[in-house]
């Protein structure tokens, strides 16, 4: 398969993925989410904004061509706020986060466990992975995915009553991926010439978009715990047994109990880096 065909249909493949389409999107796009379901998903989504340029500044680095380089130094000035006033994006999703009542931007804030893990395989791919899959991640896993992604999630933000300059991130940042992705379809068409290369490229963006699925998976969870914090029982393969749910109502029941459960969700979020750490390079999250 020539280049242009192989790219033209790696885009198709990326804007059907279930990551894209995935069921949470399709419900903020339809649905009625309040401010705090928002706040909600902002808090586990604003470490993946901190943490992309590290991919690029990584892959950057390792580029072995020119057109790839150049791509990669392009993304990169306009997440270092090229375009939006010298804000960076993650500058301006702390905006949207204040919006939301939220100061999970603050540097010793804790990374939540669905972006830790997402920013872990990121991570992974970028250093480990071959140069070639680690650009099909950040490439087309993402610049061709994010536009229709963010197309859900602003239709949302604007029926929850949001204001333009609160959500300025979500769509200067879809604006972007689509000149990002014209950029990238150029850049590509160099590279992904021959079998061993475009198995690569698709390798990483599918890596990357089956990451993005288990986040979104995450964060729907996520909003079903706040609003219903005891309601999340997963039944496992089996329904679960009447003594089982009589021992479930006695352990919700107990201040003995949930003190206990307390212990061992702050014990798991100390092992987990703070922005700070995720941004200053201090702690690799992985």
């Amino acid at each position: 398969m020539n280049a242009r065909a192989f790219l033209s249909a790696l885009r198709v493949e990326v804007e059907r993925h279930f990551a894209v389409n995935h069921l949470f999107l399709n419900r903020v796009a339809t649905a009625p989410f309040s401010r705090e379901d928002y706040r909600v998903l902002g808090e586990n989504h604003y470490p993946l904004v901190c943490a992309f340029t590290s991919y690029l500044e990584t892959l950057l680095v390792r580029a072995p061509a020119s057109p790839s380089k150049l791509w990669l130094a392009k993304v990169l000035v306009d997440e270092y706020g090229e375009g939006s006033r010298g804000e960076d994006h993650a500058a301006l999703y702390a905006h949207f986060l204040d919006a939301c009542g939220s100061a999970r931007h603050e540097p010793d804030s804790r990374v939540l466990a669905p972006a830790h893990r997402f920013i872990a395989e990121h991570r992974r791919i970028v250093d480990e992975e071959p140069f070639l899959v680690g650009l099909g991640a950040v490439g087309p896993g993402h610049e061709w995915a994010i536009p229709k992604m963010f197309e859900s999630i602003t239709t949302g933000l604007q029926r929850a009553g949001f204001e333009p300059r609160e959500i300025e991130y979500f769509t200067l940042h879809t604006a972007q991926d689509v000149d990002h992705g014209s950029w990238l379809e150029q850049a590509l068409e160099g590279l992904a010439d021959t079998e061993q290369a475009q198995r690569e490229i698709r390798r990483g963006a599918l890596l990357s978009l089956d990451a993005r699925a288990r986040f979104w998976t995450g964060v729907q969870s996520a909003v079903v715990r706040y609003r219903q914090p005891r309601a999340i029982r997963p039944d496992g393969a089996r329904p679960r047994s009447l003594f089982h749910e009589l021992a479930l109502t006695a352990w919700d029941g107990s201040t003995l109990a949930k003190r206990l459960e307390l212990g061992v969700v702050r014990a798991r979020d100390r092992l987990r880096p703070t922005l700070g750490e995720l941004r200053g390079g201090k702690k690799r999250t992985g």
